[in-house]
């Protein structure tokens, strides 16, 4: 089976079968497959041509399935664009991807405007909404008079699917293309490593621009059925609320929504007795906070996958029963990210792209038929990322003698501190193991005599205290000395990605903002 006959398949059989929820809209998978039939036919009376790239500019919606599912029928390339980025970022992002076609949602139209005066390659705006400019289209319209029939366009395996862009926290943005293989093959994946039933009901959280909206393919495989949220602040009332209304059985999280929900209220008002599988990514867990998590959410397992857009990216998985808090060996492996997923194998290296023993710290590299073809018109970047035939990821990692893996930390997370190595997420662990602890990251900043420090910054719980003092003895009585913060800061909140990450880049910015260097 390929990527464009999935919907296809799963709607003849399961047509009456709800397919999305988004507030008061649903669809069936028969409706959904209809609308996206239209759909790529009345693209294709556009003179869309395969292999045209389709800028997307939405919230979270589901005429976002509808076309990424239209695409994937006629071999068009799908390009999620973050809905934050501003009309400079858009116009550097366009004139890099030169797209033909672009859908907006009517709130964006002004931005849209004005870009697609600037770019040449960008001929066809698209409206979800009330049209603001005659020259655009209007999306319910196009789907009038058009046939329900499949589209007869030949699509192959390799063909070019998708490219996403990495989110350049640390750089210009690279476009990481993905193909029809490479996400069949994930989608496949992911159904078996998270054992998906027919009768699995998800909800999906994250902004549909981020790759792990690509990780969820899975579930129209499955013939779930998923329901949608406008991305946006975490509001752990409202997750509580529709995982409950939902009867939601599977749902993916950061381990920062995992500690607001763990925070809120009202927590045990809600009945969450049908969720059997929470997935969380993205960021490290800490440990303690993972313990807590498996006592709170008393008969759901809990699911670790980590990857990157490159990667897959659900590259390691540590499944349910391997999150064991009654054994030394089980709660050490809770610190891991578990092993090669399905279709991947791992291992680490060296700076010479060496193997390393298992037990050693090294880069972590990874192979298989998941992984990115590489960067779109970026060869020299795409050559640096898969040297060797293995895919450089960027992280710090170790193995032990049973295949886990554990992620140190990113490479230029990494502190050096008197020319010793501080990998940030060790210190973290132990901040977090304080009780007045609510959130905590760890980040290098200047000094003068060690190169760097280590500067801890904490949110609090609330209505809890603890000093710089108390914290930094806390981490020297549990870590080696030279390890412990040398200072720390507090703060009401940390900033944080729409996806959840902390951004340690806004933090370190404050304290290397009048430095002559950046490490």
């Amino acid at each position: 089976m390929a990527m464009k006959d999935m919907l296809r398949m799963t709607a003849h059989r399961m047509p009456d079968k709800t397919a999305l929820i988004m507030e008061e809209k649903t669809l069936t998978y028969d409706q959904l497959n209809c609308r996206v039939n239209r759909l790529a036919h009345a693209m294709l009376d556009l003179s869309f041509q395969k292999g045209d790239r389709v800028a997307v500019l939405t919230h979270n919606c589901i005429e976002y399935y509808e076309i990424y599912l239209a695409l994937i029928k006629i071999g068009g390339v799908m390009v999620p664009f973050n809905n934050l980025l501003r009309e400079q970022e858009l116009h550097r992002d366009f004139t890099y991807i030169e797209p033909r076609f672009i859908f907006f949602q009517a709130e964006f139209a002004d931005t849209v405007d004005k870009v697609m005066g600037e770019i040449p390659s960008l001929e066809t705006g698209i409206c979800i909404g009330d049209v603001s400019s005659p020259q655009h289209k209007n999306y319910e319209l196009l789907f009038e008079g058009q046939s329900e029939d499949e589209p007869d366009v030949q699509v192959k395996d390799d063909d070019l699917m998708s490219i996403f862009l990495t989110s350049g926290t640390t750089g210009k943005p690279k476009g990481v293309m993905r193909t029809h293989r490479h996400n069949y093959l994930n989608a496949h994946a992911a159904a078996i490593e998270l054992s998906l039933r027919p009768d699995d009901r998800v909800m999906l959280l994250f902004p549909f621009y981020h790759v792990t909206f690509e990780d969820r393919f899975c579930h129209i495989l499955r013939g779930n059925t998923i329901v949608l949220r406008r991305e946006g602040g975490f509001r752990a009332a409202e997750a509580l609320e529709l995982l409950s209304r939902h009867r939601i059985t599977v749902c993916q999280f950061v381990p920062t929504m995992i500690n607001t929900l763990l925070q809120e209220k009202s927590f045990e008002k809600y009945d969450l007795s049908d969720l059997r599988l929470i997935l969380y990514a993205a960021a490290p867990m800490p440990v303690n906070l993972l313990k807590e998590s498996l006592i709170r959410f008393k008969n759901t397992g809990f699911m670790q996958f980590f990857g990157q857009t490159e990667t897959g990216p659900m590259t390691t998985v540590l499944p349910p029963e391997e999150h064991i808090v009654d054994t030394e060996i089980g709660v050490q492996r809770l610190a891991s990210c578990g092993r090669s997923a399905l279709h991947f194998e791992a291992r680490m290296v060296d700076e010479n792209d060496q193997e390393i023993p298992r037990g050693e710290v090294g880069e972590l590299t990874v192979r298989g038929e998941c992984v990115t073809t590489g960067y779109w018109h970026l060869p020299e970047e795409t050559n640096k990322l898969l040297r060797g035939g293995w895919l450089h990821t960027g992280d710090y990692a170790k193995q032990d003698e049973d295949g886990f893996i554990y992620i140190v930390d990113r490479k230029n997370d990494m502190i050096i501190s008197g020319g010793k190595n501080i990998y940030p997420r060790e210190v973290e662990e132990v901040l977090y193991m304080h009780p007045s602890v609510l959130e905590a990251t760890v980040i290098g900043i200047p000094d003068n005599h060690w190169g760097e420090s280590v500067k801890a910054i904490v949110v609090l719980k609330e209505g809890m205290t603890a000093t710089d003092k108390e914290l930094i003895a806390f981490c020297k009585e549990n870590l080696a000395s030279y390890k412990k913060p040398s200072s720390v800061d507090f703060r009401e909140a940390l900033p944080k990605s729409p996806a959840g990450k902390i951004l340690k880049r806004v933090l370190r910015d404050d304290y290397w903002r009048e430095q002559d260097r950046k490490v």
